[in-house]
């Protein structure tokens, strides 16, 4: 509506000398008056934008908010930390412990790693 009422004045400009003689004795006052009236209105308009946008965000904190702590107090598990090792690493480990404990209380076993460096230091540190 607004483009085929601009249509119309323009093409009114163009073919009616009063309606020209008339804008032109006008454009002194309306330039500055629409102007100013555009700049107000740009103005208001990014206004508006800025507060609505601010106030949605702020809206959209509050219930990301709201729902963490309606999960939080939900839910309130502890969690233990976990090992870094795998299920069958720790078995491994734990066989090894105890072929360790029964090799440790078994006495009159011999060692199978006789003449090697670290028995012989073993046999120097029981002669001290």
């Amino acid at each position: 509506m607004i483009v085929g009422l601009g249509g119309w004045l323009y093409s009114e400009y163009l073919n009616n000398p009063y309606f020209q003689s008339y804008m032109n004795s006008l454009s002194p006052i309306l330039v500055p008056i629409l102007s100013v009236g555009f700049g107000i209105a740009s103005a208001t308009v990014v206004t508006l934008l800025y507060f609505t946008m601010r106030n949605i965000r702020q809206q959209e904190g509050a219930r990301k908010e709201d729902m963490a702590s309606r999960r939080g107090s939900a839910k309130k598990t502890i969690r233990k930390p976990q090992t870094s090792s795998s299920r069958s690493e720790r078995t491994l480990i734990r066989g090894l412990s105890v072929a360790q404990r029964t090799r440790s209380m078994s006495l009159g076993e011999s060692n199978p790693k006789r003449g090697t460096a670290q028995d012989s230091s073993d046999a120097e540190d029981e002669s001290e």
